[in-house]
């Protein structure tokens, strides 16, 4: 299938199963969009080829996430995610509140520097700190195996990777190990008991809770009757990789207001996305169909001041049809 793109951006084809197991053409158009002179968005002289898999900031399941695949089958609802850090307005300080609207998506975390527990004494001051990291590292969440006994090891399943959990039965001492930098200001830790829900901007990895639970029961049933298609419960919120409270339903239309606060070296970004969209066509048999499609990811970058609009379309393909494919092209508005 000869793939003609006509526009400055990355798109890709390619035909997949849907969860009946029918063939699906996917097509996907990855936007990326640099922040100009007066605040207006406009096509990136270098964009960001489509993402074949997932790409982690460390060992792969030892790591978080820093971008998940594009190619996702389905995506019932639009996944805003930031991939950057934290800036005190002047630095260095010892923590600061960082600000996310897209639309009627609304995010507000607390950013510390490093803590951690004092015996007796609670938690120690926040270091002072230039820029943070906001990964999943930097979040609560952690993997503790310091018992003695490995039936006394634990880990966090909604953040293995993160800081500041405890085992029930752990063998740290008291001051031992750092506290998360990134919370919720209205679920921060307050002893080491605690176990807030892990903070974060970005990707969720598909085997971290809650996103794992959606993805349904691959149990005996589903062996006998299902596999190797998805069972039955399969959920397709499952294939929406941003944190709950960034996940908008339904779909952006791709003109929404973006403003990031302490998210940039320069404090405050504040842009409209363009509200342009690709549209993409399928020969099938010397006919022309139009395939259309849906603004389900924006992954903003204010480090580099970018963002990144990624559009999915389908077209389910008959057996004859998967014969006759001709070509797909990918136009602008």
């Amino acid at each position: 299938m000869e793939l003609v793109n006509r526009t400055p951006f990355a798109a890709e084809r390619t035909v997949v199963p849907d969860r009946e197991g029918r063939d699906v053409l996917l097509t996907v158009v990855k936007c990326t969009y640099a922040l100009g002179k007066g605040g207006r968005l406009e096509p990136a002289p270098k964009q960001l080829p489509v993402q074949a898999v997932d790409d982690f900031y460390g060992e792969p399941g030892e790591s978080s996430v820093r971008w998940e695949s594009d190619l996702a089958v389905y995506k019932p609802a639009t996944d805003v995610v930031v991939l950057g850090h934290a800036y005190p307005p002047r630095r260095p300080e010892p923590q600061v509140q960082v600000a996310l609207r897209v639309g009627k998506i609304f995010r507000v975390l607390t950013v510390f520097g490093d803590r951690r527990w004092r015996k007796g004494l609670g938690l120690s001051s926040p270091e002072p700190f230039a820029k943070m990291p906001l990964t999943y590292e930097r979040a609560f969440g952690g993997t503790d195996r310091s018992a003695p006994d490995p039936r006394h090891h634990e880990m966090d399943p909604r953040n293995p990777v993160g800081r500041g959990f405890r085992a029930q039965r752990t063998g740290l001492p008291a001051g031992e190990g750092f506290l998360p930098n990134i919370e919720d200001p209205e679920h921060l830790i307050r002893s080491p008991k605690d176990r807030p829900p892990p903070a974060g901007l970005g990707f969720i990895a598909r085997s971290w809770q809650p996103r794992a639970a959606l993805a349904g029961t691959y149990g005996e049933a589903w062996r006998k009757n299902r596999a190797p298609l998805p069972p039955e419960d399969f959920d397709n919120r499952h294939h929406n990789a941003a944190p709950a409270p960034l996940i908008a339903s339904p779909f952006f239309e791709g003109n929404e207001l973006v403003e990031l606060a302490h998210l940039s070296p320069r404090g405050t970004l504040r842009f409209h996305l363009p509200g342009t969209r690709p549209r993409v066509f399928v020969g099938i048999a010397r006919e022309r169909h139009e395939v259309p499609m849906r603004f389900d990811t924006l992954v903003l970058l204010p480090d580099e001041e970018q963002a990144v609009m990624l559009w999915r379309g389908h077209r389910r393909l008959t057996p004859q049809d998967m014969l006759q494919v001709e070509h797909i092209e990918v136009r602008q508005q």
